[in-house]
């Protein structure tokens, strides 16, 4: 299997770079064939399927106008749209496969959407998404903190985060399996990751990598010099986390999915 984490670290900010190569990794080894055409729900700036899922046949959606232009710049989908999930711009049965990497929890409708995904995939094409969990705001850092001070931390610092970070949907294993099956989709595997020790360092990295926010609104990249960011410094214990063998229950999911034949 392809080293996920290094090329990460090189693009991308320490936090997104330790959860998106956990999913890459999680990609490989629960959906490392699927058939084409894809369907990418969210496909955002594109940097995901560039170095997670190339040379795959794969169109995006997106709302946003801008990230769709950065990832048409990459040129690794074979077509783009800017399109609202909850009304695909596609036919019935369109797609062999669809893929939605940490999107469903900021969607709404979310309903609609899922049924829309339903539409647009052959009977039996399977989905994988990786999804935020009900735990998620309850084991990050600030709520441990704040507990630990006596307050509400999930109530105050969880509820923050989620808001700043328009997680919409924070939903438990049981839940998120009720709205997939409710859309058309039958729950072959669903893998939990990301523990809460590594949640808590997640929360952390927030922090130390908000300068990559100025860098980007300058330059249009996360990293100045990528072959020497100090992003690399962190490798070795972003490595522990990254081939650490999935908790029994975690803040997030991964799910991969099968359209039933209705």
């Amino acid at each position: 299997m392809p080293d996920y984490l290094r090329p990460h670290l090189l693009t991308l900010p320490i936090h997104r770079a330790m959860i998106r190569s956990i999913e890459a990794r999680l990609f490989a080894e629960l959906a490392p064939d699927l058939p084409e055409p894809i369907l990418d729900i969210g496909s955002g700036d594109g940097t995901f399927v560039q170095i997670s899922l190339p040379n795959k046949r794969i169109i995006g959606i997106d709302p946003r106008k801008a990230d769709t232009h950065e990832a048409a710049r990459r040129g690794v989908y074979a077509a783009l749209c800017v399109a609202d999930g909850a009304a695909l711009p596609f036919a019935d049965q369109s797609f062999a496969a669809a893929i939605s990497n940490c999107v469903l929890e900021h969607v709404q409708p979310l309903d609609q959407t899922l049924r829309e995904v339903a539409r647009v995939v052959r009977p039996g094409a399977p989905f994988v998404a990786s999804v935020v969990g009900d735990r998620f705001p309850r084991e990050l850092l600030g709520t441990w903190l704040l507990d630990r001070l006596g307050f509400d931390g999930s109530s105050i610092y969880g509820r923050w985060f989620n808001r700043i970070s328009y997680h919409y949907n924070t939903l438990s294993r049981a839940e998120w399996t009720e709205r997939f099956t409710r859309a058309g989709f039958t729950v072959e595997v669903c893998r939990p990751y990301m523990s809460d020790a590594a949640l808590k360092l997640f929360d952390l990295s927030h922090y130390y990598g908000a300068p990559s926010l100025i860098t980007r609104a300058l330059t249009g990249r996360w990293l100045i010099a990528p072959p020497f960011t100090p992003n690399l410094l962190w490798e070795p214990i972003l490595r522990r986390i990254y081939e650490a063998p999935a908790p029994a229950d975690a803040p997030c999911y991964f799910f991969v999915l099968r359209r039933r034949h209705d």
